[in-house]
């Protein structure tokens, strides 16, 4: 079989024996030998009988073969040459190669007395307290650790009952502690107050267990304590400083289970504490990654450094209630005395998502109005050439006009060409109107505001509406109870609900129904800012169809100019959404589309609300104007276009007036000074080269005061206020105008007052 030694000397049994399930030695180590004063192989084989004296003491063998594990027994042995020691034999269990063995544990008296001695030293020397009480209570040893930890020294506690350490509240657990011991069970480690001899109470983590004799009686208890008051103030302070973060931690061991959570985390997943220690950490997910998440564990612990989990991917988290929210999780790890334990940092980023969404959404619609804001430049710039241009062609084809009426008479031949400037100037009016809407988009038209209410022209426009939407169409209004006063010009704003209503009506091919809806709101400071509005009151009108709706793609670009979702020919220019953007915007306020594909098509327009009392204009009558005198007077004329200067030169010189032409401001400017005579009117266009046409009236001004002022212009800019508006004493005439138009402003300027 085989012997056993131990490498310490001073820590081995005085002799070792172990016995297979035949009662013979299978195991002996050199103590043994020398305590049977034999080579220890000579001992193998043979049975326990054979050792004992007297010799064939095989009840005597059989009795410690079959007692129970920790017995202790005081028997005479025999060695081969025949002499015989007293030894006490302590019975225990071991595991062999064969099977299970039976080990005796020897000692003699002398020997077990150097054992008793060098544990004792080992329980002075010991940094616990090491405490020995008998069956009734009351302390038998008291090492040094215990005179320190406790403040009583040996001679003051030897003798003394145990119970005078707790706590008053507290001393029944001693007479439990007993009862236990007495059945031979052990007290686990567990933590308990314990009074110090200066009377301040301290947590001391503490083991009882019972002690026998060598005959295996149990004769009292021994007891283990340390203080752990300043392990709980920093765990205090650890679950404090855990609490206080803002932060859910959940502390996980290598199994996945649950071992730690903090406040945080309690009030983010709606759990207890209780509730979640002890449960798989997967109780924290979507049950669609639970089966999953394993596999992830795993590879995290061959490889546990601090690092954010799924970073790149969107993780969800499941509360107690079932509901989800996205999460972003970071690791950490630690090696404790119970192994590997991971901090999970779970945060609710649903919040910064939002924040996300909304800033991408302001983003886009920051650059959707630098973009239509872009537009609206080239769009008002191309006007103006273009409105200059069209002047040109009407007022020409005016002229043409009214010379092919005089020849009609005479020259039958003639009719051909009477309709094709007819034609022309129908082309120019179409023109003029595209021209007008683009600089509508643009801000750029010219507005005369007034207060008014909004529910006014809504009914106007739904009874010009009603039968002209077709008959499957069912048009309806939801007007607010009170006055919805806003300051706009009024022919726009009705401009803007048949843009509309005609929209929603080709929306609605196979029938449906509109509904126009004003109201009342208040836009607070965040609303304000996000539309780019002043807080305050405004009023709502909001334009409702049911019909096809639009893709968001379309719904986006649905302001923008030359734009359309109508396929076919003749069916829009793609400026009426357009020209309705930019006459809300010049009027101070937001439009907003909301279409969802096959529900349909909310408008929704906010105008800053004006004061009840605007709508009663109580100024005074000015009495009726000087009648005017068509074709008597001088006008000072002043256009930087030749051809166009030359057109309405010709048409005022017809009708008998004098005309002062000239090609700029400052030439005007001379002309005035050094014109002698009176000068009726000024008519100036208002965007040229060096001096503006509001300029050159202020200097004709100084030196005829009396003079009446016509600005021409189709893109006024120039005299418009920071509002978007004209002043109401100005007079002004819209390029491109024809031949009645021209004369019959200068005839409604003259007869103002001066």
């Amino acid at each position: 079989m085989g012997t056993l030694s131990f490498a310490a000397d001073e820590l081995r049994p005085a002799a070792l024996l172990a016995l297979d399930s035949d009662g013979r030695v299978a195991l002996a180590d050199a103590p043994a030998g020398e305590l049977f004063a034999c080579p220890a192989d000579a001992l193998l084989g043979r049975p326990l009988a054979d050792l004992l004296a007297p010799p064939d003491q095989e009840p005597s063998a059989r009795g410690l073969l079959q007692a129970e594990p920790g017995t202790v027994a005081t028997t005479p042995f025999r060695r081969p040459d025949g002499s015989v020691f007293t030894a006490s034999a302590a019975r225990a269990a071991l595991t062999g190669r064969d099977g299970p063995l039976v080990a005796l544990t020897l000692r003699t008296a002398a020997e077990y007395g150097a054992a008793q001695s060098w544990l004792a030293g080992i329980v002075r020397s010991a940094r616990d307290a090491i405490i020995g009480e008998s069956l009734d209570g009351r302390v038998t040893s008291w090492n040094a650790a215990a005179a320190q930890l406790y403040g009583y020294t040996e001679e003051e506690m030897v003798g003394r009952r145990m119970a005078d350490l707790y706590p008053p509240e507290r001393a029944s657990e001693e007479e439990d502690i007993l009862r236990r011991i007495l059945v031979g069970e052990s007290v686990e480690i567990y933590e308990a107050q314990r009074l110090h001899r200066d009377g301040h109470r301290m947590l001391v983590e503490l083991s009882v267990s019972p002690v026998t004799d060598a005959a295996g009686r149990i004769v009292g208890a021994a007891r283990v304590s340390r203080d752990v008051t300043a392990r709980h103030r920093y765990e205090a302070k650890f679950r404090w400083l855990l609490d206080a973060t803002a932060l859910a931690i959940i502390g996980v061991d290598r199994d996945g289970i649950i071992q730690l959570v903090n406040s945080e985390a309690q009030r983010l997943f709606g759990y207890p504490a209780d509730e979640l220690h002890g449960q798989p950490v997967e109780i924290l997910l979507p049950e669609s990654v639970r089966g999953r998440h394993g596999q992830h564990r795993a590879i995290y612990a061959t490889d546990p450094r601090m690092r954010r989990m799924g970073e790149g991917l969107q993780l969800r988290a499941r509360r107690k209630d079932g509901s989800e929210f996205p999460a972003e999780i970071s690791l950490a790890s630690i090696q404790t005395d119970e192994g590997l334990l991971v901090a999970a940092t779970v945060t609710d980023i649903s919040a910064r998502l939002d924040q996300e969404t909304e800033h991408r959404r302001l983003e886009n619609e920051l650059q959707r109005s630098q973009r239509l804001d872009s537009l609206g430049q080239l769009a008002g710039g191309v006007a103006h050439d273009f409105n200059n241009v069209l002047a040109i062609i009407s007022t020409h084809a005016s002229i043409l006009e009214e010379d092919l009426e005089d020849a009609a008479a005479t020259t039958p031949a003639l009719d051909g060409a009477h309709e094709a400037v007819a034609q022309v100037l129908a082309a120019s009016e179409r023109g003029a109107r595209l021209t007008r809407q683009l600089l509508a988009f643009g801000r750029r038209e010219i507005v005369r505001p007034e207060v008014f209410d909004l529910n006014d022209v809504v009914r106007d426009v739904q009874r010009m509406l009603t039968g002209t939407l077709g008959a499957d169409v069912v048009l309806g209004a939801d007007l607010a109870q009170r006055p919805a006063a806003v300051s706009a010009d009024p022919g726009r704003i009705e401009q803007v609900l048949v843009n509309l209503a005609v929209n929603a009506r080709d929306a609605m091919p196979a029938g449906g129904s509109l509904t126009v809806r004003t109201g009342h709101t208040v836009i607070g400071p965040v609303e304000a800012a996000e539309h780019g509005l002043e807080r305050g009151a405004y009023v709502e009108l909001a334009v409702i169809d049911t019909g096809t709706g639009m893709p968001p793609e379309v719904a986006e670009r649905a302001f923008e100019p030359f734009f359309s979702t109508k396929a076919a020919e003749g069916h829009g220019t793609g400026l009426g959404l357009a020209s309705v953007y930019g006459i809300v915007a010049q009027a101070g306020g937001t439009i907003g589309l909301d279409s969802t594909v096959g529900v349909g098509t909310t408008v929704t327009i906010l105008l800053p609300s004006a004061e009840l009392a605007a709508l009663d204009d109580d100024r005074p009558d000015a009495g009726p104007p000087e009648p005017a005198r068509p074709g008597y007077g001088t006008i000072l004329l002043v256009d930087d276009e030749r051809e166009l200067r030359a057109s309405i030169e010709t048409i005022l010189t017809r009708v008998g007036y004098t005309v002062l032409s000239a090609a700029s401001g400052a030439e005007a400017v001379e002309l005035a000074t050094t014109y002698r005579g009176r000068l009726d009117l000024l008519l100036t266009d208002i965007t040229m080269p060096g001096l503006s046409g509001r300029e050159v009236a202020d200097r004709v001004r100084a030196t005829h005061p009396s003079i009446q002022v016509l600005y021409m212009s189709g893109f006024a800019q120039r005299l418009l206020t920071s509002k978007g508006t004209i002043d109401p004493e100005v007079t002004l005439i819209e390029k491109p105008f024809n031949r009645r138009d021209l004369l019959a402003a200068i005839e409604e300027t003259l007869r103002l007052p001066v």
